[in-house]
């Protein structure tokens, strides 16, 4: 049985395909964020100053998630967004705290870093 879905899987295999999947989710997963972000900026930018940054973080990152979600999901500086992105995540995570365990902002951080995209 193993050696049929292998045979079967082995041409069907496509990393462009791939990676074009992980992409569109990513892309949509932070645009999405950044819309909600984006309706209340009064209320996020006082969230960021309670954690200690500027009132200007929270509208920067506000934006950020908006304008590069839309362009990780049209295909446009990729590497510059999933970088920024990655640090944004990082951050988070930092800021946050573990909570016991492997949080979703260290995953995706990991996710935008660690790939190398076409």
């Amino acid at each position: 049985m193993i050696s049929i879905v292998n045979r079967v899987t082995r041409h069907s295999y496509n990393r462009s395909a791939g990676l074009l999947l992980i992409r569109l989710a990513l892309g949509l997963l932070f645009f999405t964020h950044g819309l909600m972000k984006v309706q209340a900026l009064s209320m996020v930018a006082q969230e960021f100053v309670h954690f200690g940054f500027f009132p200007w973080v929270g509208y920067f990152i506000a934006w950020l998630e908006v304008i590069g979600g839309l362009a990780l999901v049209l295909g446009v500086a990729t590497r510059l967004f999933a970088l920024l992105f990655g640090i944004e995540m990082l951050v988070a995570t930092f800021l946050i705290g573990f909570g016991g365990g492997i949080s979703v902002e260290l995953v995706l951080a990991a996710r935008l870093l660690c790939t190398d995209s076409e």
